[in-house]
Parts: structure tokens; sequence; C-alpha cells
């Protein structure tokens, strides 16, 4: 059995959030505070490996005989949530998930609370899974696949409604279990909901304004895609300009040749074909050069052209509403 490694681990992107709140039909504000509460809205240790963590409560209830045995014995499972400290890092988290899985690889998996949404691996069915070790290494893969298991295990377990009515307290029971009392867990989520209504409403990431959004807009919140497209179309632009400079040289040069062919022309009659031959294949050559970077230079240029366009379009679907829905 190999050791756990990092996955392609990709980023969530502000579209993937906007796709699920509208396959929920709840509001991105409620989406982003269960988000914020359970996983701080990062899916990936530094490590890049999926936020985990690993209730030893949960492998006891999975295991029985000399498996449950052997996992008391390795401080891995004990019969009542709480009984000892969780590990303070990911590691030690990892460290006991791979403990866990020499004892039982699929129970060890289902023991462990996974992602974004921090669903346990032992609600894989409702996450959209044939098993837990399915369902962790689908979210090794990427945040957007953990939230599409967090917005699954929320549909399957009829939390949609109270997230889009924010009845924090009925749907962190739901969610959690009634131990989310002791925890806060509502409170928290009614804090967080109200902290990203703010941000949504003064940002352009759920404005209304954004239907209007621009280029110039975007490059002055500082978009790297923009700020790389600006770089390409400079260096077309300065490539035009080397290449206009190369061409009034070589046509001086052109006529300065055209001057000397002339004058040997009158003094070496036999030689006068060669000359004119070897001039304008010169000349040939310095058109097709010109024909190529020209080209090339275009197609940047087009290419720039669509990031740009394509980084707008992207902006604006977030508020004019996603043209595809989490499937």
């Amino acid at each position: 059995m190999s050791p756990i490694t990092a996955g392609r681990a990709l980023r969530i992107t502000y579209a993937d959030i906007a796709n699920c709140a509208a396959w929920l039909d709840v509001d991105q504000a409620a989406l982003r505070a269960v988000m914020s509460v359970e996983s701080r809205v990062s899916g990936y240790d530094a490590k890049r490996r999926p936020i985990i963590l690993f209730e030893p409560h949960k492998f006891y209830a999975e295991l029985d005989g000399e498996q449950r045995e052997e996992a008391e014995r390795q401080g891995l499972a004990y019969p009542r949530w709480g009984e000892k400290p969780y590990p303070r890092t990911s590691d030690g988290n990892y460290e006991r998930l791979e403990a866990a899985r020499a004892i039982d690889n699929e129970k060890a998996f289902r023991a462990i609370s996974i992602g974004l949404g921090q669903v346990m691996g032992g609600n894989f069915h409702a996450a959209g899974h044939s098993s837990a070790a399915e369902m962790f290494d689908a979210a090794r893969n990427s945040e957007r696949e953990q939230l599409m298991q967090m917005a699954n295990f929320i549909k399957a377990r009829l939390l949609a409604m109270p997230l889009r009515e924010h009845a924090w307290a009925r749907f962190a029971e739901g969610y959690n279990g009634p131990g989310y009392r002791a925890n806060h867990y509502d409170q928290k989520l009614a804090t967080e909901f109200a902290h990203w209504e703010r941000e949504l409403a003064q940002s352009k990431l759920g404005g209304p304004e954004r239907a209007t959004t621009s280029i110039a807009d975007l490059r002055e919140q500082g978009s790297r895609t923009i700020a790389g497209a600006d770089h390409v179309e400079a260096g077309v632009v300065g490539g035009f300009g080397a290449l206009a400079s190369a061409g009034a040289v070589a046509s001086q040069i052109q006529d300065t040749a055209s001057q000397v062919q002339s004058t040997a022309y009158a003094v070496q009659s036999g030689a006068g074909a060669l000359i004119w031959a070897q001039a304008h294949w010169q000349i040939a050559a310095v058109i097709v050069s010109l024909g190529v970077a020209a080209y090339f230079a275009w197609r940047a240029w087009q290419g720039a052209k669509l990031v740009k366009s394509a980084r707008v379009d992207d902006a604006q679907t977030l508020v004019n509403g996603p043209s595809a829905v989490l499937e």
C-alpha cells in the first residue's frame, strides 16, 4: 500500500462557487459561510494534500474484534469523542491516517473529514462516491471536487432549504449533528454569513456592477491575467517597431547594393547576371522573414485579446448567472 501523496490540487474558482450556489439554489454568502467555518475556505494543506481531521471515535465505530483492539493499542481509536486532543498539524493527522490504513484502508478513510466541506468519509455515498477511498482520491484532484462532495451531501441530507433560509441551528444540526451546540456552530455560521454578505456587496465579486466589468476595471484591480496580456501586446508592438526598423535598414542596404551593382554592370558585364540574382535573393529573404514575423506577431496579438475577453466574461458570469451547474 503506497503512502498518500499530493494530487493535482487544483484551486477553486469564483465560477465554481457561483455554479454550486445556483445548483443548490442558495446565495453565495451562505455557501461561503459553511466553507469558512469548516475549512477557512482552503481545501489543501501546505503539501497540497486535502485538509483532513482523523476522528478516532469514528474509527472505533467502524472496527470490531482484533482490528479494534489493535487500533486502541496504537491510540488510533476510542469510543467517545473528545477523550484525547487532536493533532495540531496536518502532518499529525496524516500520520494517524497512514497508521489506520495499515489496519484497514477503507475504514481509515471513513474516519476522516475531508476538504472544503469537511464531509466525513463515512458519508461517501451521500457525497456521490462508491467508497471513502474513492471520495478521498477525488478530493486530491481539485477543490471543485471537494465542493461537489459538500453540495451532494447537503442535498442528500435535505439541508439546502435551511441553508437557503439561513436557519443556522437547523442546518448545523443536520450537517454536524446534535453536538453543534457545544461548538456554537450555528453562531459561527451566522457570523461568517454576515461577513461574506458584506464582502460580496462591497466587492465586484458579487455586486451588480460586475455586469459592466471592463478590461480597465480588471487592470485597476491588479489582475495578473490582464497584466500578462498587456505584456504580450507591448512585446508585439515592440516587435513590429523592431521589424519596421530592420526593414528600413534592409532597404538602405539594398539601395546601396543596387548602386554598386550598377557600377559593376559597366565594368564586369559577364558577372552582371550573378550579381542581379544575388540581390533579388536577399530581397526575397527579407520579405519572407518579415511576413513570418508579422504572422506570429498577429497570432500573439489575437491571443492577448482573447485572454482579456475571456477574463471579462468569467468575471461577468458571477452576476449575470452561470452558464452551467454542477453535475
